[in-house]
C-alpha cells in the first residue's frame, strides 16, 4: 500500500510538473491560475462581465510540433506596451514544442483579440489582469473557438478562431473545419476554413474537399479550392484537380484548375494540359491551358509550347504558345522563335 500511495504522489508531482511546465511566463500581469469548473464557454461568459480588459488563456496540445521561430523572447500582448528591440531579441531557436498557448483578449464584455504563441516566450501582459486556466480540453476549446468564428463579424478574429482550431490535436478537429467550410456560412469564412482544412493532410479533410470541388453551387468557393488542393498531401488531389479542369461547369474555375494542376502536378500532367490546349471546346480555356504549359518545371515548358506552337489547329492558340515561348529563357525557345521569323 505504501509502495502504491508513493506511486500515486509521484503520478501527480509528474502531472503537476508538466501542466506547469505547459503554463508559460507572463510578466507585467496580475496572474489568476484557476480551474473552469463549468467548462470554458462558462468562464468566458463570467470574464466577459468584467469592466476592465484581460486575458485568459490555457495550453493545448498540437497536432503538429511547432517551432520557436520569433527573434524575439517576449511577446507584447498589448500593443502600446513599449518595446526594447536590443533587450528582447534572440537568435532564433529551432526548438519545437508540442502544445501551444492560446489566449483571449476580453474587452467592452465581448472576445476581441485571440492571440497564439509558442509556450517558450515571455508573455508581457501591460499589467492587465491574466486569467489562465489549468484543466481546458481540445474539444472545450474548439467548441469555443468555432462559436466565436460563426458569431462574429469580425474577419480578423474569425480568421485567428479559424486557425487556432486547426492546430489542435483532436479528432474534433476536421469535423469543425468541415462544418465552417459548409455552404450554410459566408464565403470568407468558408475559405479560410478550407484552406486550414487542405493542410490538415488526412484522408477525412481530403474527402471533404473533394466532395465541395464536386457538389458545391458557389462557383467563386471552388474556383478558390483549386489552391486548396495544391496544399493537402493527399496522392488524390492531382487527379481531383484534372478532373476539375476537364469537367467543372464554370470557366473560371476550370482555369485555375488548369493552372494549379501544372504547379502542383509538374511533368505528369503535361501531357493532359497539351490535350486541353489543342481539344477543349472553347477557346479561351485553351489559350489557358497554353499558359499552364508555360509554368511547367524545367525544360517541359518549352518542350510543350513548341510542340502546341508546331501542331495546334487553332491560330489563337499557337499564338498564345509563340507569346509564352518569347518569355521562355530555355535557348531552345530561342531557336524556334529564330527559325519561325525565317520562315
Amino acid at each position: 500500500m505504501r509502495y502504491i500511495a508513493r506511486t500515486l504522489a509521484a503520478i501527480a508531482i509528474v502531472s503537476a510538473a508538466t501542466a506547469f511546465a505547459q503554463q508559460p511566463q507572463f510578466i507585467h500581469a496580475n496572474l489568476t491560475t484557476t480551474t473552469a469548473a463549468h467548462g470554458l464557454n462558462a468562464e468566458l461568459d463570467t470574464l466577459k462581465g468584467e469592466a476592465a480588459p484581460l486575458w485568459v488563456g490555457y495550453s493545448i496540445p498540437v497536432a503538429e510540433k511547432i517551432s520557436s521561430g520569433w527573434n524575439s523572447r517576449i511577446s507584447y500582448l498589448e500593443a502600446d506596451h513599449p518595446i526594447d528591440k536590443k533587450q528582447d531579441s534572440v537568435q532564433s531557436s529551432n526548438t519545437s514544442y508540442d502544445h501551444a498557448i492560446i489566449l483571449f483578449r476580453i474587452a467592452g464584455h465581448s472576445i476581441e483579440k485571440i492571440h497564439v504563441d509558442n509556450p517558450d516566450r515571455q508573455l508581457d501582459a501591460g499589467n492587465l489582469r491574466v486569467v489562465w486556466l489549468t484543466n481546458i480540453t481540445p474539444d472545450e476549446s474548439i467548441a469555443a473557438l468555432k462559436s466565436l468564428a460563426l458569431q462574429n463579424d469580425t474577419r480578423k478574429l474569425r480568421d485567428a478562431a479559424v486557425f487556432a482550431i486547426s492546430i489542435h490535436q483532436s479528432p474534433a478537429t476536421v469535423p469543425a473545419l468541415i462544418s465552417l467550410a459548409a455552404p450554410a456560412n459566408d464565403r470568407d469564412l468558408r475559405e479560410k476554413a478550407a484552406f486550414w482544412l487542405a493542410n490538415q493532410h488526412s484522408h477525412e479533410s481530403f474527402a471533404a474537399l473533394q466532395h465541395f470541388a464536386r457538389e458545391d453551387s458557389d462557383a467563386a468557393f471552388r474556383e478558390k479550392l483549386t489552391f486548396d488542393l495544391t496544399v493537402t498531401k493527399d496522392p488524390g488531389a492531382i487527379a481531383e484537380l484534372v478532373r476539375m479542369a476537364h469537367e467543372d461547369s464554370s470557366p473560371q474555375v476550370r482555369k485555375q484548375a488548369q493552372f494549379w494542376m501544372a504547379v502542383k502536378g509538374g511533368n505528369a500532367v503535361a501531357g493532359d494540359l497539351r490535350n486541353l490546349a489543342e481539344n477543349d471546346p472553347d477557346t479561351q480555356l485553351r489559350k489557358s491551358a497554353v499558359f499552364a504549359l508555360s509554368r511547367l518545371p524545367g525544360d517541359e515548358a518549352a518542350t510543350q509550347l513548341i510542340h502546341v506552337a508546331s501542331t495546334s489547329k487553332d491560330p489563337a492558340v499557337r499564338k498564345q504558345a509563340v507569346f509564352w515561348l518569347g518569355q521562355s529563357s530555355d535557348p531552345r525557345a530561342l531557336d524556334y522563335l529564330t527559325k519561325l521569323l525565317k520562315q
